[in-house]
């Protein structure tokens, strides 16, 4: 469902709704009427800090595989510009200046999403914004990079107006089919394959005042987004990390741990001693998302309990219904029953 959505976004508003879907989706959480949720005035989505980027850029891959869209993640900058009250919306509609705006959301990125780096660096008469996702090797970054960047483009665009160009952008990722879609929206030359996915442009945009800057909600904002950020712990992201990974590769046959250091950018011994440096085990947690994605197709899909064991690894159905037992102290049907119940009343 939500990548046809996706695929089949032709308004602002449809993409609002793919991308929201998406991010509960990652939560399992996904509205059943498909409606967007509305945020409060002038706060960031408290949904936005629990995103899975790993889950999100292999949502957007699968969806642009799926409909021939090469460049969907760049599709969907262009119409989803988002609310005010976004990081990109707030941050570059109340700053003062843009190098104001571009250092709060360097600060705050990680409220509305973890495993990434963004940095504003200057040096040599030029400035650039790095965008740098962390342990995703084997993953297609273009789409998520190409939404990200547009975005931010053209909240700058928004902010100072649309004469200002940019010197030149990077994006590390293959170089598509089609590059031209690139250029024509970023109004610069692209440069795929690069070492780092960045927007460079010239210094002097740095002190250029934002006309719709309002010094008490940029402070109020900021404010906000700090009681947000996230603790900081390693632990929670790489755990958050392996169980969107976990989702997809059970259904894959790609569960273990061998894959998950090739799907990281890491070998496996590597990936073990992250594991026991940060107290994680990894088969109790692959059990404990196999029992939740379990309890999620059996309450929201008409999917056969034979091939749900199927699809979660299970060798045979018995084995199945023997882990599930365990795990909720139910079998299958008859936790189905009681989540059918539940829904009716």
């Amino acid at each position: 469902m939500t990548t046809r959505l996706v695929v089949g976004a032709i308004s602002a508003e449809a993409n609002r709704v793919a991308t929201n879907l998406m991010h509960h989706l990652l939560r399992d959480e996904t509205p059943a009427d498909g409606a967007a949720v509305a945020w409060p005035a002038h706060r960031p989505s408290p949904l936005a800090s629990k995103t899975s980027l790993l889950g999100f850029t292999r949502m957007l891959s699968s969806a642009a595989e799926q409909s021939g869209r090469s460049h969907l993640g760049l599709d969907m900058a262009c119409t989803d510009m988002g609310p005010s009250h976004s990081i990109f919306g707030g941050l570059f509609l109340y700053a003062p200046t843009v190098g104001s705006a571009l250092e709060s959301l360097a600060r705050y990125f990680s409220v509305v999403q973890t495993g990434t780096r963004v940095e504003l660096v200057q040096n040599q008469g030029s400035a650039r914004l790095i965008y740098d996702i962390h342990n995703l090797a084997g993953t297609d970054r273009l789409h998520d990079a190409a939404y990200t960047l547009g975005k931010l483009c053209r909240s700058l665009r928004r902010g100072v107006g649309e004469s200002w160009a940019l010197d030149h952008v990077t994006l590390a990722a293959p170089t598509p089919r089609l590059q031209a879609p690139y250029q024509r929206v970023f109004r610069a030359p692209v440069v795929f394959d690069a070492q780092h996915t960045a927007l460079y442009f010239s210094p002097r945009l740095l002190s250029q005042p934002i006309a719709s800057a309002d010094p008490l909600r940029y402070a109020d904002f900021c404010a906000h987004l700090e009681q947000l950020m996230p603790g900081g712990q390693e632990s929670e992201l790489l755990e958050d990390a392996l169980r969107a990974w976990m989702v997809h590769a059970v259904r894959w046959g790609r569960a273990t741990l061998d894959y998950a250091a090739t799907d990281f950018g890491v070998t496996p011994r590597t990936m073990q001693r992250r594991l026991k440096e940060q107290n994680i085990s990894f088969q109790p947690l692959l059990a404990q998302v196999r029992m939740e994605t379990a309890q999620h197709m059996l309450s929201q899909s008409n999917l056969a309990v034979m091939d749900i064991a199927e699809q979660l690894g299970f060798s045979e159905t018995s084995a199945f219904t023997r882990a599930f037992r365990s795990y909720t102290r139910q079998s299958p049907s008859a936790f189905r029953q009681s989540a059918f119940a539940a829904r009716i009343h």
